[in-house]
């Protein structure tokens, strides 16, 4: 998994109690920065998407200044973070201030020449009034602000050179801004938006989610970009189509898949090694960080280790070439562009660059020894010394040389270390030794002496020798330093095998129990519809599921659906159903279905089961408003609603009130909508009106005696029906609950007063309004 910090800024506007944020996460695991800023609504539902789609593990902001209403938000939304406030300038650095301590470091200088050039991804937050970028730019301020507080943190910590020379910042945008764009037309987004509503309510994520259905993948990069999907279906048909191509033809190639599947599960997560060796390979970081300057206690052993992750990311890039071949004969758009080399694909040549590493040295000897030497023509530097060292053994052997011409007999060399090169000389030779030989030890027999030149030859070595060691110690940086010359390359076939894997993980999935593609359509043609035939849901793997037909907008079938039906009977379920099966239908699956058409959804909305937030001090009521008002805002012909049992959280006739209303504005919409609910009366206004659908999940009455209520047993069908459902059976539930019976007797001797009431109610209302024929009808009714 991801693990992210998270640095909040907050300002609010005291006038209207609502907030902008500027934030920065980092994915720590491979160093990647996101900074946003925006506006926030009433519930901060965009915050709270935020944390949904990317959930911290530690959360910084500045003390003092965030509200308390976002204060208990974090505390009840992450309860397991670690929450940090930091000191204001001291800890959390303002905008200018972490703008210009980035400049005098050393994070985004070139190795080469030190030249300092700001990362692409920061650039769009910095003032272009400002030649050196040491201004934010206009509204981003609150962005820059929050980057000083991660920037200190990550300081304090000895991660700052390691994250921030990588360089890869990106911009975070909350995914119902792009969406707000295009709601006059049918420019969609290039994502579904799904909020953190949604994903709790949909349950996308956790045990018994949808991803806990989807992830095969073999790989944690796949994993993280199936997660992605999952956050942000795709609203582009012809990459839906696309993904659906891949996948289809993946299905028909079982045996290329389980090839390919046996390769990825031996892929360590490449794109985090990737993070570590460029940390590695980094320059000022080891000079800088103390890791550079300590001695380490098991120094070898930390070495080895580095070396080992080094080649086996070689090694392991050699195995997604050989995983690239397997799909040589395929025809799939997706899969072709992913799996062909450039120029003919999108997929970059690694052949070369892996063939240098693979000769620049020693494998096995770098990871026995703990150091990497390298073969000629790697290194210059290196070169060089060698060159240097073969040199002075010329001129050592050239020196001895002379020296036995000059004494007659066969003369060596004496001494170790700081004392080598003294020449050994046989006493019957001593009287050849001149004014310029100093004698410096003897044994029997021989006399030992120093020259001016072995002297000079003694330093040059030495001094050739420390040289070496020199660049020895830096050469496991400097060949790390090479291999992230080409991060760009090495990343983007990360990101290529990425989505290879999910779409294998797709097809694995597709492989189990009875399945569709389904039918996308972009309502280019002004149709906007959802058609379902034997639907069932995602994460429910029983044999005996019962499947369902759901239609919205089509030529049978009104946009909105009013869903009625016994308690326990179905109803959350089956919305729960459309919604997942929609998300699966744009992220590229197949889905559980005989066959499925949809028109694409810009985003999802839920209002289902009942929640209150006693920390936040919310009622069940107040969420409710609280999550049918975004609804109510953001709606759009093209999204998909989904709303259980509106107005439960209060009185009977306010909670038929707002429901009405509710339903009045998204019928006058038209985006297609489930709204399941208990109130009768409410299903009877809308009987016949065309632009709503009634239906119920069906069920069964064995025994309907008026007085005996008690010995009512119902069984549930779990089966849509056309019409309105007569009741909810909440006295079937009551007594499986084990009520007792005496209660559910008069309970049910209330209700039958109070409904034969409500009837006389009504029919005194139509008798007022009545003529004569149908005032005779209604008097035989009573």
């Amino acid at each position: 998994n991801s693990n992210y910090l998270l640095s909040l800024v907050e300002k609010c506007d005291l006038a209207s109690t609502i907030s902008s944020f500027g934030v920065c996460f980092i994915d720590t695991t491979i160093g990647e920065f996101y900074l946003g800023q925006f506006v926030d609504d009433r519930c901060n539902s965009r915050l709270l998407t935020l944390l949904a789609h990317h959930p911290p593990v530690h959360v910084i902001y500045e003390r003092g200044t965030l509200s308390q209403k976002t204060l208990q938000l974090i505390n009840n939304t992450l309860p397991a973070a670690l929450k940090e406030p930091l000191q204001r300038e001291s800890q959390f650095w303002s905008a200018t201030t972490v703008l210009k301590k980035l400049h005098e470091g050393s994070y985004f200088k070139k190795e080469n020449d030190s030249s300092f050039a700001w990362p692409e991804g920061l650039k769009p937050y910095l003032n272009e009034g400002d030649s050196l970028g040491l201004t934010p730019a206009d509204n981003k301020e609150l962005a820059i602000h929050a980057l000083g507080g991660c920037v200190y943190l990550l300081k304090e910590f000895l991660l700052e050179q390691q994250l921030l020379a990588q360089g890869c910042f990106n911009t975070y945008t909350p995914p119902d801004f792009s969406a707000a764009s295009s709601r006059a037309g049918l420019n969609y987004a290039n994502t579904m938006v799904i909020d953190a509503v949604t994903i709790k309510n949909l349950r996308l994520f956790g045990d018994g989610s949808l991803i806990g259905i989807l992830d095969r993948c073999c790989t944690a990069f796949g994993k993280r970009l199936l997660r992605e999907w999952i956050c942000r279906p795709s609203c582009r048909k012809n990459v839906i189509i696309e993904r659906q191509e891949a996948v289809q033809e993946l299905v028909d190639r079982m045996d290329v898949m389980q090839s390919a599947r046996a390769i990825l599960s031996t892929l360590p997560d490449l794109e985090r090694l990737l993070s570590k060796i460029h940390a590695q390979g980094n320059a000022a970081r080891m000079k800088d960080h103390p890791d550079g300057r300590a001695i380490m206690f098991e120094g070898p052993t930390y070495s080895k280790r580095v070396i080992v992750d080094f080649t086996t990311t070689l090694a392991k890039f050699e195995e997604v070439l050989k995983f690239i071949e397997l799909f040589d004969d395929f025809k799939s758009s997706l899969i072709t562009r992913y799996t062909r080399y450039e120029p003919d694909g999108e997929f970059p040549q690694l052949r070369e660059t892996l063939d240098y590493f693979k000769t620049a040295f020693d494998h096995e000897e770098a990871k026995k020894q703990g150091y990497i030497v390298p073969k000629k023509g790697v290194d210059a530097e290196y070169d060089s010394v060698l060159i240097e060292l073969a040199e002075n053994k010329k001129d050592l052997d050239r020196y001895l040389e002379k020296q036995k011409q000059h004494f007659g007999v066969k003369i060596t060399f004496h001494g170790a270390d700081r004392k080598r090169y003294q020449i050994e000389v046989p006493e019957s030779q001593v009287k050849k030794v001149g004014p310029g030989y100093e004698l410096t030890s003897q044994r029997k027999g021989f006399k030992r002496y120093y020259t001016a030149e072995a002297k000079e030859l003694l330093a040059r070595q030495m001094n050739a020798e420390e040289h070496k060691d020199k660049v020895l110690k830096d050469l496991n940086r400097r060949i790390f330093a090479q291999f992230s010359e080409k991060y760009d390359m090495w990343h983007a076939a990360i990101h290529k095998l990425a989505t290879m894997d999910v779409l294998i993980s797709l097809a694995d999935y597709a492989r189990n129990g009875d399945m569709c593609i389904p039918e996308i359509h972009d309502g280019s043609d002004g149709e906007v519809f959802i058609r379902i035939k034997d639907g069932k849901h995602p994460c429910i793997t029983s044999d005996n599921f019962i499947p369902n037909d759901t239609s919205l907008a089509t030529d049978d079938a009104a946009s909105f659906m009013i869903l009625t039906g016994p308690n326990m009977g179905g109803k959350s379920t089956l919305m729960r159903q459309v919604g997942l099966i929609t998300i699966m239908a744009q992220i590229g699956s197949y889905v559980p279905a005989s066959s499925c058409c949809i028109t694409l959804v810009d985003r999802i909305f839920t209002r289902l089961g009942a929640n209150d937030d006693i920390l936040a001090g919310q009622s069940t009521f107040l969420v409710e408003l609280s999550e049918t008002a975004a609804i109510l805002q953001h709606a759009t012909p093209y999204s998909l609603v989904l709303l259980d049992e509106l107005g439960r959280g209060t009185s009977t006739y306010d909670g038929t009130a707002i429901a009405a209303a509710v339903v009045d504005a998204l019928t006058k919409l038209k985006c297609r909508t489930l709204f399941s609910t208990h109130y009768h009366s409410l299903v009877e206004d809308y009987k016949t009106n065309k632009e709503v659908t009634l239906a119920h999940m069906a069920c069964m009455v064995e025994t309907e005696e008026e007085e005996e209520v008690s010995q009512e047993t119902v069984t549930f069908l779990y089966k849509l029906s056309e019409g309105a459902c007569p009741k909810s059976y909440g006295f079937n539930a009551a007594r499986l609950a084990g009520v007792p019976s005496i209660i559910t007797k008069r309970a049910h001797e209330i209700a039958r007063r109070m409904e034969q009431e409500t009837n006389h109610k009504h029919i005194f209302n139509a008798l007022c309004k009545a003529n004569g024929a149908e005032m005779r009808s209604l008097i035989a009714t009573i």
